[in-house]
């Protein structure tokens, strides 16, 4: 395991007015660099700490029951790795030269499950979702 600090930008989160401002340049990236925002420069795949899920399906942010506020992301554990069009941005320098193995979890239909918690109520209350493409 080689864990690394990356930084992540919203992809199924990103807001529709940021969306329609930059699709464009998204487009004009991923022509003259092949490196598409979503595999590449967005949300890391995989088994991670905070950031973002890679919703598979629409994102349902769930609200915390005691405060009603959105709870925020903690963890993600997927049944997979990087695929083979994700794995040349976010696979780690020590990794890059071996095949991929991926953890061997079969999660729903290869899926994931995301870990939610709530940073304003006492106890930090948790919560779940699965997310299966």
């Amino acid at each position: 395991m080689h864990p690394e600090l990356v930084t992540e930008y919203p992809y199924w989160d990103l807001r529709d007015d940021l969306w329609d401002e930059l699709e464009f340049r998204f487009l004009d990236l991923d022509q003259e660099t092949g490196w598409d925002y979503q595999s590449h420069l967005s949300t890391a795949p995989g088994t991670k700490l905070v950031g973002y899920p890679g919703w598979c399906q629409d994102p349902q942010w769930p609200e915390c029951a005691g405060c009603g506020n959105r709870m925020e992301h903690l963890l993600t554990v997927e049944s997979t790795e990087a695929d083979a069009v994700s794995r040349r941005a976010w696979t780690p320098v020590e990794e890059q030269q071996t095949p991929s193995e991926g953890p061997g979890l079969v999660l729903g239909d290869l899926g994931g499950v995301y870990f939610f918690e709530c940073h304003v109520c006492p106890g930090r209350p948790f919560t779940y979702r699965y997310d299966c493409p």
